[in-house]
């Protein structure tokens, strides 16, 4: 359901030229993938979970 509405509201942005609101779709997108991944990775093994968890506290002490 939820591809369906970023299909139509990408449809609707190019149909209006609105490039400003595709890149801010594209972000939206991109966020909800990795989002996605990191959820599969963490509930995948625990192998998997502590992997992720450590990019995760690498990332939190580098920014």
């Amino acid at each position: 359901m939820q591809a369906l509405h970023w299909r139509d509201e990408i449809i609707r942005a190019s149909r209006a030229g609105d490039m400003h609101r595709i890149d801010q779709l594209a972000a939206q997108l991109a966020q909800a993938e990795e989002a996605r991944r990191l959820l599969r990775a963490l509930t995948h093994c625990p192998t998997c979970a502590a992997s992720v968890a450590a990019g995760l506290m690498s990332k939190a002490t580098t920014t």
